[in-house]
């Protein structure tokens, strides 16, 4: 049972029904799936499968719910240096066909979207000879690929109208006089308005002939269609930079019958602050919506209903515990909801007349998003029987994967193994811990043990902060090159990966609980997390490293000087460092300043020196491994400099790598192959003490 979820039965019968099913997670059926689970798990995890890791995304059930469309994400071999190739795979949502490729070979395919008919599949690739990325189309019986309509500009994404006659789609293309102005050199940007906005258009699929939907000149983030084909919800901001669509975007309608002309965006509601994911109900009288509960809300977590023709939102969820993440609706008065909850996810039935949801599933994978299909009609209440639902999902043992099932049954099913040479591989069994602040707030997160852990031995810990700080981690697969969680733990370290205050998956009162205090409770929640584990016996205290990114960088950072007298070891990875300098140059400014602190560095620049790791590095002695890519837009290079630059200057054990390129991350294998060994060596030197790290 997880925090504000209530499981007593509601007026509607299919409470009734659902409760009487199991939470157990019974094995999977699916033969292919059993074959190779059965695997006994005798060799190493190493850096190389990390970075070769396949992994799935954009699950797409068919119409008729027999068919999942889903992205394989392949990374580029290491001798053949560069980024993934995405797939368009199929699988049968029943388990009985093995899942085969859809999308032809050579190119990337992503965005999978059926058409109504379920006859045939489109999605995005940009192929040899295309100026543009372009929706292509190809019958699911098989043949050639070819472009739905030609596009004059790259399309960004695309949805089919579910009459099957129109298909909206969006595009970050210049105005002519944008364009004309830019070629005559006047290219100058005034006060930070620049960007390409992404404009919105519709294809009339019986002529080829596209038109422009929008004419109020808004930047379209999303957008979705009326059931009867006659409007689009859009979501909108009047800038096109991160920061205004991550914090000033609002919803609209917009008239798009076929054959109409464009139109002015019309207001449906007021919002403040971040909003996500969004759907009509079956009947088009409502919208629903994720949106945060005011501008200073750090996650877009809440579901609101809306009526379609305009009016006040209500919020259905503002006092649960939990963290919306996706929606949509099972039938006229029930939406479906995925939320992150603690360190699991949970799939709930939200009655739009009130009440507290109700867990449908609530045992399984991590599930990160999800497809769902009525069965049959969403006005009645077949869905309870019927409702079938397809989702990426992960667990301690795998990445991600297609799963699927009904909601009848309280559980999914794994349909997929795209990672086979993973299941013979060894990993630290992982649990989730709980532990109390200094202050008395229970806290939990994931701990992953030794591969070969034995109970009485003390060993060595390694701190893996997310980021956000309204990240989370949660009880699923935890490792990719930048987190190696269980690559630590095949070298014997304990990891351990805290959900410290301002943390996701537990409502909006603990996702802001940090405010005007970054670096201060937040902080001192894990350094309690850690006593926890010393008090158990597991670790040893004085064998303890901190790494983290973005975020978690800044952890890092602290860890490295203001606790350094608790941390050998640090990896600050694309980190903030200085609170003021990074407020002057980062893209999210108001993002930062307004859900983060709720306070702008130049209404208390004491508190915001006091609070950057910078300002405390004459008492350093951890050594730092510090890491930025170069071409980082949200936590600008400058911050690793001027860390890098003073620890250096004072003779503090440090190293400073770049990797060209990467943004707020690292996608390139040979990179990723590189900090993933790097970062754990640099723990082994100054974690563990067994010799001097190379170049």
């Amino acid at each position: 049972m997880l925090r504000g979820m209530s499981k007593r039965s509601a007026p509607l019968l299919l409470f009734a029904l659902l409760s009487a099913c199991a939470h157990t997670v019974e094995p999977t059926t699916v033969s292919w799936v059993t074959q190779a689970e059965a695997a006994p798990r005798t060799d190493a995890l190493t850096a190389e499968d990390i970075v070769l890791m396949r992994e799935v995304s954009d699950v797409e059930l068919s119409p008729d719910a027999k068919l999942i469309a889903h992205v394989l994400r392949v990374p580029s071999a290491l001798a053949e240096p560069g980024r993934a190739v995405s797939q368009i795979w199929l699988v049968d949502a029943a388990g009985k066909l093995e899942p085969r490729r859809f999308s032809p070979t050579g190119h990337s395919s992503w965005s999978p979207r059926w058409s109504p008919d379920g006859q045939r599949l489109a999605f995005l690739s940009k192929r040899p000879g295309d100026a543009h990325t372009q929706v292509y189309v190809l019958s699911i019986d098989g043949g050639e690929a070819e472009p739905l309509f030609a596009a004059t500009s790259s399309i960004g994404a695309f949805e089919w109208s579910p009459d099957g006659k129109q298909v909206a789609y969006s595009t970050a293309r210049a105005r002519d006089a944008e364009t004309a102005a830019h070629e005559a050199g006047r290219d100058w940007v005034v006060n930070e308005d620049g960007g390409t906005k992404t404009r919105l258009f519709a294809v009339d699929l019986s002529t080829g002939e596209s038109r422009e939907l929008v004419t109020s000149r808004e930047h379209v983030i999303d957008f979705c269609w009326a059931p009867d084909s006659s409007r689009l919800a859009v979501r909108a901001s009047e800038q096109a930079s991160t920061d205004h669509t991550m914090m000033y975007s609002s919803l609209y309608t917009l008239e798009a019958k076929l054959g109409s002309a464009g139109a002015e965006l019309k207001s449906l509601t007021k919002t403040a602050g971040k909003l996500g994911h969004m759907a009509w109900s079956p009947d088009g009288s409502q919208l629903a919506f994720l949106g945060a509960a005011d501008i200073h809300d750090s996650t877009a977590g809440i579901v609101y209903v809306v009526p379609s023709g305009g009016g006040e939102a209500r919020a259905l969820t503002a006092g649960v515990e939990a963290t919306g993440s996706w929606l949509d609706w099972a039938d006229a008065g029930t939406v479906l909801l995925l939320a992150e909850q603690g360190t699991a996810t949970t799939i709930s039935a939200v009655a739009v007349a009130g009440g507290a949801p109700q867990a449908l599933i609530d045992a399984g994978p991590i599930c990160h998003e999800l497809s769902y299909r009525a069965g049959k009609s969403a006005s009645s209440r077949s869905w309870a029987k019927d409702g079938v639902l397809a989702c990426v999902g992960d667990t301690s043992s795998h990445p991600r994967e297609v799963f699927a099932g009904k909601l009848s049954t309280r559980r999914l099913t794994r349909t997929t193994v795209v990672n086979p040479s993973l299941l013979t591989r060894k990993l630290g069994a992982q649990e989730v811990v709980q532990w109390k602040a200094e202050d008395g707030l229970e806290l939990e997160g994931v701990v992953i043990k030794p591969v070969d852990f034995q109970p009485g031995q003390r060993y060595p810990l390694a701190v893996l902060p997310h980021g956000g700080p309204e990240g989370v981690s949660l009880d699923g697969w935890t490792t990719r090159a930048t987190y190696p969680a269980q690559l630590f733990a095949g070298r014997g370290y304990v990891v351990f990966m805290p959900n410290y205050r301002g943390s996701a998956g537990r409502g909006t009162a603990f996702a802001i609980a940090d405010h005007q205090d970054l670096g201060g409770k937040e902080f001192t929640d894990v350094l309690a997390g850690i006593d926890h584990l010393v008090e158990l016996g597991m670790v040893d205290a004085e064998r303890v490293g901190m790494g983290g990114w973005s975020y978690g960088g800044y952890f890092s950072g602290l860890a490295a000087t203001v606790y350094s007298d608790r941390f050998k070891a640090a990896m600050i990875a694309a980190a903030i460092t200085n609170w003021i300098s990074f407020t002057g140059t980062t893209e999210i400014e108001h993002e930062n300043s307004l859900v983060h602190w709720k306070l702008w560095p130049w209404d208390d620049m004491t508190l915001a020196w006091e609070r950057s790791p910078l300002a405390h590095i004459k008492q350093s002695k951890t050594a730092a491994l510090i890491v930025h890519g170069q071409a980082d837009t949200r936590v600008p290079t400058g911050q690793s400099l001027e860390l890098y630059r003073g620890l250096a200057h004072l003779g503090v054990t440090t190293q400073l790598v770049m990797y060209p390129r990467e943004g707020h991350g690292i996608s390139e294998n040979v990179h990723g192959l590189d900090f993933a060994n790097r970062f754990l060596d640099w723990f082994d030197v100054y974690v563990k003490g067994e010799g001097a790290t190379g170049e």
